[in-house]
């Protein structure tokens, strides 16, 4: 009997502690003071989005007008609490509750981890199939071309022979001179027949018939001898030549190339290097990145500087700079002049020309070789070729990233940055230097954030790619420094500057940078540095 009293009083408690809005306990309850009902806290705060005045109580819809201070100067119920608190069961239920929220986050992690691995199986899969096709293509091309030269060569091996040695005439020769021979074997055979047997009358009567007959075979034979000696005596020499790449083709097993697996998650690809030149002319792919230790003991020394004097003008103010990769010539915007200057792998200048609109802000070479010129002040980029001859222009804006058919391919980096200076890709991966967080962040090539890249940075202004060892170089003006950092964001040396380095570029061999030096508000030169 006291147990059923005892279990009616708790449900009935555990019914009063219920918040009318969410049913569960209350959480930081509050009395509405028109009617005395309470609710969560966090519940009013919810239902205060539909009115900013007064609050309608959801038990009996009378309405309490909100404080000044909102919903969390209603007054709260002591009482509740120490119920709640004292209520049986009470620690262990929000043991359980936290256990069971633990549980459905890790459950719920699992499920994520099982389906981005699915993807990532599925992803490695169809790149494995991708690659098997490309060596029964590769295969099928080598085997086809192989059976073409082939057939071409047997056949210009029978005609270099028909036109040089007849084989019908040949015959013919080797026919008749068969003929005489066995014609003048039998003759002299049956002359030794009469000269062993006959009687001496029937030799004198003989003599000059034998003498004749033997005499027309032996003139015959003479002929044929002479051309048998003379005939297809012209050199004539079949041989293969040139055939060094072909015979290394097979001294390494026929080998396509070698299978690398790369597993960084964010840029697993597999390449097949190249086949043999000599069979399959003109398909390449791109070598894989190897990083390299590299010896920086010499890094950033002066070569030479390129400024208004050694180019001859009155001004010259570069603020950015671009290589070719083409020719090894490398560009440089003069953004105050307006002038785009082309120049050697030397240093120097070749031609310039003007842009006559626009806020230039950017300078760069596309694979094309087509000078590209960002114009901030109509959201263009300017084409040129390497004449200053305009190509073409995109009506798309920058941070739209158009490609060539002026469509959006990619963009990214909303939520993740504040103020990007430059950005570079490399691996699958860009790296994008960011002013305002100080640092490089990085996104896969879909454009998905990966990490944030901190090391001594200031205030970043350009990131270049060092695609023979893998490495990134960051020009940092804050504290006049140029950085080079792995691509796992390893700080692996620095040098400092004696001007304000702006924008960074590498030469066409990735030996030595190009980089943009502001001297001082006025002056700007562009400076060749050593880099390893």
């Amino acid at each position: 009997m006291a147990t059923s009293i005892q279990n009616d009083v708790v449900a009935a408690v555990e019914h009063e502690i219920s918040c009318p809005i969410c049913l569960d306990d209350f959480e930081e309850p509050k009395c509405l003071p028109s009617c005395a009902h309470n609710v969560c806290q966090h519940c009013l705060e919810g239902m205060m989005k539909k009115s900013e005045n007064a609050i309608e109580c959801p038990v009996c819809r009378i309405e309490s007008v909100i404080p000044n201070g909102g919903v969390a100067a209603f007054p709260k119920n002591h009482l509740l609490v120490r119920l709640i608190e004292r209520t049986p069961g009470r620690k262990e239920k929000e043991a359980i509750k936290e256990a069971l929220k633990s549980c459905k986050g890790k459950l719920e992690s699992a499920e994520t981890a099982l389906k981005e691995m699915e993807d990532r199986f599925a992803t490695s899969r169809s790149q494995a199939e991708e690659i098997k096709e490309k060596v029964k293509s590769t295969a099928e091309s080598v085997v086809t071309k192989v059976r073409e030269q082939e057939t071409k060569m047997l056949s210009e091996i029978d005609q270099k022979l028909s036109q040089n040695r007849n084989e019908g005439t040949f015959e013919t020769h080797k026919s008749n001179t068969t003929e005489l021979c066995e014609n003048a074997s039998s003759c002299i055979g049956t002359v030794e027949d009469i000269l062993q047997n006959g009687e001496p009358s029937d030799l004198k009567d003989l003599k000059d018939a034998l003498i004749e007959e033997l005499k027309e075979f032996s003139e015959s034979l003479e002929s044929r001898m002479f051309w048998a000696n003379c005939e297809f005596t012209q050199p004539f020499d079949v041989s293969l030549t040139n055939t060094v790449s072909v015979d290394k083709f097979i001294q390494d097993n026929c080998l396509f190339g070698n299978l690398t697996i790369n597993t960084d998650a964010a840029s697993a690809t597999e390449e097949i290097p190249a086949v043999a030149a000599s069979i399959l002319s003109g398909w390449c792919v791109p070598t894989p990145v190897v990083q390299k230790s590299i010896d920086y003991s010499k890094c950033g020394s002066l070569i030479q500087t390129v400024d208004s004097s050694s180019c001859g003008l009155a001004e010259f103010a570069p603020f950015s700079v671009a290589l070719s990769r083409k020719s090894g010539h490398f560009v440089a915007l003069d953004e105050e002049t307006k002038h785009v200057h082309i120049f050697n792998e030397e240093g120097e200048p070749l031609k310039r020309f003007r842009i006559m609109y626009g806020d230039l802000w950017d300078i760069g070479v596309s694979n094309e070789d087509e000078i590209v010129v960002l114009n901030r002040e109509s959201n263009r980029l300017l084409h040129y070729d390497m004449n200053g001859n305009f190509k073409k222009k995109f009506v798309t804006a920058p941070k739209e990233n158009a490609n060539p058919s002026g469509k959006l391919t990619l963009s990214f980096g909303d939520d993740r940055l504040s103020s990007p200076e430059k950005a570079t890709f490399l691996n699958g991966k860009f790296f994008v230097v960011d002013k305002d967080s100080k640092s490089i962040v990085v996104f896969d090539k879909n454009g998905d954030f990966l990490e944030e890249m901190r090391g001594r940075l200031e205030h970043p202004c350009s990131i270049a790619a060092d695609y023979t060892n893998g490495n990134l170089v960051v020009s940092d003006r804050g504290n006049s420094t140029v950085q080079i950092y792995s691509q796992a964001g390893h700080l692996v040396h620095h040098f400092r500057t004696e001007h304000i380095p702006l924008q960074v570029a590498f030469t066409k061999d990735y030996k030595n940078l190009l980089i943009c030096f502001q001297i001082d508000d006025n002056i700007k030169n562009i400076q060749m540095l050593t880099y390893f």
